[in-house]
């Protein structure tokens, strides 16, 4: 989502800022987990040592695949035209049911990731902004579609995530 501010358009980083959540319930999950390894000994400690790490983990990388899938393409796809048309379908975001809007950042995986850290500046309360422009492209559909085909159409321009 964005909107119109003194005449310039600001992009609000939800999902980017979904990887800083992340980030900070992993350490408040970790914190917790270490109280309760006091309550156990032996091997029952090693198990469960190991499978908090592996629920952890899995957690963050599934939501770090899926906010990659859907909002990373570096470098932009070629599509001409119909890049938005294109993409949206190859990602499985127009189906079953057309999505409305979806935006996709031209840059490094580091250089977005680090939006969450000192790239970034804290923005609204939970979210993060960042301190440079990258190349987005959105793509919004034409109309009010339910049903593929969808039709989309390209805004691509530099903004902050």
């Amino acid at each position: 989502p964005y909107w119109q501010k003194n005449g310039k358009v600001h992009y609000r980083a939800r999902y980017v800022n979904d990887c800083c959540q992340i980030e900070i319930f992993t350490l408040l999950f970790i914190s917790c987990v270490a109280e309760l390894i006091l309550l156990f000994k032996g091997f029952g400690l090693g198990f469960f040592i190991v499978l908090t790490a592996a629920l952890i983990l899995d957690t963050y990388a599934a939501d770090y695949t899926k906010f990659m899938r859907h909002h990373y393409d570096n470098p932009k796809s070629k599509g001409g035209d119909h890049y938005c048309n294109k993409i949206m379908q190859k990602r499985g975001l127009s189906s079953p049911k057309c999505n409305m809007m979806n935006t996709f950042i031209h840059d490094t995986k580091k250089k977005i990731t680090d939006v969450c850290g000192n790239q970034g500046v804290p923005f609204r309360g939970r979210l993060r902004r960042s301190k440079a422009q990258f190349q987005v492209t959105t793509c919004k559909a034409k109309g009010f579609l339910d049903k593929p085909p969808c039709d989309y159409r390209e805004d691509a321009s530099p903004r902050y995530i």
